[in-house]
């Protein structure tokens, strides 16, 4: 039997983000299943870790298979540690599993220098690597998105030395070393296509790079819903997600706001509800917004409650103004039969074709009439529902890591196209 280590940028148990809960799930299902795994996160940084973690702690086991470690904090830039002594500790701790294959959902906290050196420590193991977003291009926090808001389309050395502030050379060093850390993997593994193009217009040779859509399993199809059901459904819209700049949660609000002014001319009552943030929250991020009388602010949710909540709105929205990759949240809606109204671009777009309704990026107005397009209707309502079809479950998205596991990779092949 092989030895499995599932390595994450965090742990779900303490902070809760989609490739921390997709790490997770996977690692959940494989001790299902009877095998060797185990599961490393990390907390972000010194403010967790003084949560959590006594002075001299480095570690926190929640079960013998099941770890946390003590994040120092991570210059994004470099994706380094800042002091040998962490990297040296980390790189024992990961070596003591003596693992088959090593499993990285991404590289935050852990680094490059880390996995350089565990890789050359253990030459005939096999490391995959799962890409939850573009770190690897963009030194702004992976998002593509540049200091001004403006969606960025192409990372180059002279434009993202505009964006940051910083010499052209130090993008041109930053790539070079990306590039090879991402060359050390047997498999690069991303669950959106369109987190795919953008690594190979970045540079990354293609067939690198397998798809293969994160795995949630869910609960049977609900029963069907009458009418009545659908008709007071299509006045309830949701929002899950976290209070961060780039979950759009503003865009929400103003749309909401927007819709107040003008009113609608529909019977049925127009309600929007925020999960996994309280309003004080809200309000320590966007203190200038007023909160329109339409919106209620719902609090926190446990995550394996998420699907069973989705499914008594009507409409789930994601309102992001970054391009986002594969969000849980869109997995989950799936799950719950609850239609999405989603932002145009990146995986949102790609996700919910078919059975979301698209609406122009960081423009209220735009998702204002989307939602009035489908407010207190129920038909529109049941016609987007018989749309959407199940994301892939955890015993399919294992079938594909197997054979993509196993993979046979050619030798002396980076994977990085030269210019």
């Amino acid at each position: 039997m092989s030895r499995i280590v599932i390595v994450s940028h965090s742990h779900p148990n303490l902070r809760y983000g989609g490739g921390e809960v997709a790490a997770y799930r996977q690692f959940q299902h494989l001790l299902s299943l009877g095998e060797d795994a185990h599961f490393v996160g990390s907390t972000i940084g010194p403010e967790d870790s003084d949560k959590f973690f006594g002075r001299s702690q480095q570690v926190i086991a929640f079960s013998p298979r099941d770890y946390c470690l003590q994040g120092r904090g991570m210059d994004g830039f470099q994706m380094e540690h800042a002091r040998i002594a962490d990297e040296d500790w980390l790189v024992e701790f990961l070596l003591s599993f003596g693992a088959d294959i090593y499993h990285f959902h991404h590289f935050w906290n852990i680094g490059a220098g880390t996995i350089r050196r565990l890789r050359a420590a253990l030459p005939e193991a096999r490391f995959l690597c799962t890409l939850h977003e573009m770190t690897a291009i963009c030194a702004n926090h992976g998002q593509m998105v540049k200091r001004s808001g403006e969606l960025c389309h192409a990372a180059s050395e002279v434009a993202c030395a505009a964006c940051l502030q910083r010499p052209p050379a130090d993008f041109v060093l930053r790539r070079a070393r990306m590039s090879e850390m991402l060359g050390v993997f047997d498999q690069l593994l991303s669950p959106s296509e369109f987190l795919r193009d953008r690594f190979e217009d970045w540079g990354i040779a293609p067939g690198r790079i397998a798809v293969i859509e994160n795995g949630l399993d869910h609960a049977a199809d609900p029963l069907p819903e009458t009418e009545a059901e659908l008709l007071r459904k299509s006045g309830r819209f949701a929002f899950f997600g976290q209070a961060t700049p780039t979950k759009g949660l503003d865009v929400l609000i103003r749309a909401a706001a927007l819709i107040e002014a003008q009113g609608h001319d529909s019977d049925q009552p127009l309600a929007i509800e925020i999960h996994g943030l309280d309003e004080a929250s809200f309000r320590r991020m966007w203190p200038e917004l007023k909160v329109p009388e339409c919106v209620r602010f719902c609090g926190r949710y446990r995550p394996q409650d998420g699907v069973q909540i989705m499914r008594g709105y009507g409409w789930i929205i994601i309102p992001s103004v970054w391009w986002e990759n594969s969000p849980v949240v869109i997995q989950e809606a799936r799950a719950a039969g609850t239609p999405m109204i989603a932002s145009d671009i990146g995986g949102m777009a790609e996700k919910t074709a078919g059975w979301g309704i698209p609406f122009r990026t960081a423009d209220a107005t735009a998702l204002a009439a989307a939602i009035l397009s489908v407010h207190g209707d129920a038909q529109a309502l049941a016609e987007h529902k018989a749309r959407i079809t199940p994301p892939l479950d955890l015993a399919g998205f294992h079938q594909e890591w197997l054979r993509i596991c196993h993979q046979t990779r050619p030798q002396n092949e980076l994977g990085v196209q030269v210019a």
